[in-house]
């Protein structure tokens, strides 16, 4: 056994080794540097357990839920690959050279399960006014087949909505009187007055199409603009990506047949944009409730109630006139009194403590049939598009709702991502396919326009303003009719080479078991054109989510360096006013033949006596506590925390190197504040002992 700064000699380590338990024990008060030591360990433990638990919980989150363990894209991009839309938006990344090719190489790669292109995009949805909505009801009515009953269905839906056009018509006048009218909209209100008028509906059996064209094109905007709606998706191969990533869970619906263009929803993005937003604010008065809050307590929630009662009229004047009728009906079934709609509903949504959960029941039981509940269901089809208006809208098909299994349901952020095909990702991304392409080339060798001609100008320099020639137009005079291409609409199906032929902008890569991350990128990087790729991980790839548990690290580290430093502090003032009260000790005992360096190791010994067993004994009380507070697992309700924890249930793991690396740092920070007061204290001269003694 030797002793720190001796040499190897028994007799004096035991000699030290008791000198150091006697003064520990004797002196009582050192025991404050224990009790600091054993409060630190006991709250960095299981702090740091947490935070391996977070941050076990995100990396499972993000890499079964379209982030995969790597993210390949073109190194010459400027951005860097993410799976969900960020406040900075869409990365900027180039297509990967020659994906096609690229993608079976990747597969045969050792350590790789699969591959997944993908490419993050971010569109919109428009969503008309009421009358755009009462006007749908119309059309598909429109849409039976002619007989009694729909020539009848049409006269009341028809006149419902003659009442309503006619309250529009008083408002546009009241408008018209106040402000001064554009000569443009001047026709448009003629129409709309018209509209409101008995005789415009005559023709409503006989030709419902023409005067709905008309409704559509020249009354609806006079009703107020609508809305836009955000559907942030991947673009993908749409089943692929469900087999790749494990918690992908249809919710409703189905996905889109092999080979045809479609759209899987976000489950989030389902309830928070396409639910009508008084369901929407009932589902969130329930679940705060569940959480313990009260409406007579909690001011938020009573403010959700206020507007809930304040949309109702708006609620009403997008019902048709058979919707209203039932939904009539069934609240004065409910509230057991008869009653104007308007009154009806909005006491029903005049909600408290004692109702709410009756009142709850009964607006999915008795009322949700007759309330539009849901902008679209599955088989309706979107008009897509980008916010800023850079592509042009891709009319696509909803085929289900999906969401990640465990990660949240309608208040997780990445459920609010949707996936949609690739074909449709590039039309919405506003670059051309290998047929625009090909059909482009086409058309500009026809005009001689090949080469140079296809390419982009190196410079500003090479646009100029055109050439003004004077001369008149010649016109060819023909007895034939002009013809006119009729515009192809984007077809609903694609082929397995315009999928595969197509660019793409990134790609999720899955690992085999146990297959490291770094080997596998080192393997891509050698492959022939590796050079132009770039991989990033999980981290990188989950952008802010991702980002977020590097805060929660720093803040971890911030607490413990905080910690560290009171414990230091604290411990140094300790232990030098301790010295102060051993110098007759120490006198003595460098007089009768103890060297200074032998009592500095036994000052120095018991500051590491007493971090080492306060930081073992905190370190096991932090390991209780966390074992007595988290037991077999803690129920998680919020759907962000569910991310980062990984599922709807904690179950922190007490990480053993963690605890390790504690009890070591905190015993170091409490050695390392020993320092000072055992150096003061060694230096103490066996005449100090003679003068205490006299004294």
């Amino acid at each position: 056994m030797s002793c720190p700064g001796m040499a190897p000699d028994r007799g004096v380590c035991v000699t030290l080794w008791s000198l150091t338990v006697q003064g520990v024990l004797a002196r009582p008060r050192s025991w404050v540097v224990g009790l600091l030591a054993a409060g630190a360990a006991a709250l960095l433990t299981p702090g740091v357990s947490l935070m391996g638990s977070i941050h076990d919980g995100t990396r499972r989150s993000l890499i079964e839920s379209g982030a995969g363990d790597l993210q390949v894209y073109a190194a010459a991009s400027t951005g860097t690959p993410q799976v969900v839309v960020g406040p900075g938006g869409v990365p900027d990344l180039q297509p990967i050279p020659d994906y096609g090719a690229l993608e079976p190489r990747l597969r045969d790669l050792p350590g790789i399960q699969e591959v997944v292109p993908l490419e993050l995009g971010m569109g919109a949805v428009f969503r008309g006014n009421a009358l755009d909505e009462k006007l749908a009801v119309l059309r598909e009515a429109a849409r039976a087949p002619a007989s009694e009953e729909r020539d009848a269905r049409l006269r009341r839906l028809g006149e419902d909505l003659r009442l309503t056009l006619a309250r529009v018509a008083r408002n546009a006048d009241r408008r018209s009187e106040a402000f001064a009218e554009e000569p443009a909209f001047a026709d448009d209100l003629r129409v709309l007055r018209d509209a409101a008028e008995p005789a415009f509906w005559e023709r409503l059996t006989e030709d419902p199409q023409g005067l709905l064209e008309v409704l559509e094109n020249r009354v609806a905007r006079q009703a107020g603009e609508g809305e836009e709606l955000p559907v942030d998706y991947l673009g993908t191969d749409v089943a692929r990506f469900a087999r790749a990533f494990p918690r992908f869970e249809l919710v409703s619906g189905q996905l889109p047949p092999p080979g045809t263009r479609g759209l899987v929803m976000g489950h989030a993005t389902y309830e928070q944009h396409f639910k009508h937003p008084i369901a929407v604010r009932m589902d969130t008065l329930r679940r705060e409730r569940e959480r313990g809050l009260t409406l007579a307590e909690d001011e938020q929630l009573r403010t959700l109630v206020e507007r809930n009662v304040a949309e109702v009229p708006d609620l009403v004047a997008r019902l048709d006139i058979e919707r209203a009728t039932a939904l009539q009906a069934g609240l004065a079934r409910v509230l057991g009194e008869p009653g104007e709609l308007e009154a009806l509903l909005a006491r029903f949504l005049s909600v408290d403590d004692a109702n709410f959960d009756t009142r709850f029941g009964q607006f999915y039981g008795e009322l949700a049939p007759s309330l539009p509940l849901y902008r679209l269901k599955p088989g309706d089809v979107l008009s897509l598009k980008t916010p800023l208006e850079s592509g042009t809208a891709v009319p696509v098909r909803v085929f289900g709702i999906f969401r990640f299994r465990g990660l949240g349901g309608d208040d997780g952020r990445v459920n609010t991502m949707s996936v949609v095909d690739l074909v449709t990702a590039r039309h919405l991304s506003g670059r051309f396919t290998q047929a625009q392409q090909d059909e482009a080339r086409a058309l500009f060798e026809t005009f001689g326009m090949e080469g140079e001609a296809m390419a982009p100008p190196e410079s500003l320099d090479a646009f100029h303003p055109p050439d003004i020639v004077d001369a008149e137009a010649q016109t060819a005079h023909t007895e034939q009719a002009p013809v006119f291409e009729r515009a192809r609409a984007l077809p609903e199906t694609f082929s397995e080479d315009e999928l595969s032929r197509g660019t793409v902008l990134q790609a999720a890569v899955v690992l085999a078991p146990g297959a490291s991350a770094e080997d596998v990128a080192a393997r891509m990087r050698a492959l022939p054109g590796g050079e132009a790729l770039a991989t990033v991980g999980w981290q990188e790839a989950g952008g802010l989510l991702g980002g977020l548990v590097v805060m929660l690290q720093a803040v971890l580290l911030l607490f413990a360096l905080l910690m560290s430093s009171f414990v230091a502090l604290v411990a140094a003032g300790t232990l030098l006013l301790l010295a102060r009260e051993r110098v007759a000790e120490v006198g003595t005992l460098r007089a009768v033949g103890m060297q200074r360096r032998e009592v500095f190791t036994s000052l120095l010994l018991e500051g590491s006596l007493l971090g080492g067993i306060g930081s073992v004994l905190g370190a096991v009380l932090g390991a209780a506590l966390l074992w007595l507070a988290t037991g077999d697992g803690v129920a998680v309700e919020d759907g962000s925390l569910q991310f980062f924890l990984g599922g709807p249930v904690l179950r922190p793991a007490l990480a053993l190197g963690g605890t390790v690396a504690v009890v070591v740092a905190v015993t170091a920070v409490v050695l390392l504040a020993t320092l000072v007061p055992a150096w003061r204290g060694s230096a103490v001269e066996p005449i100090e002992a003679m003068r205490k003694g006299e004294g």
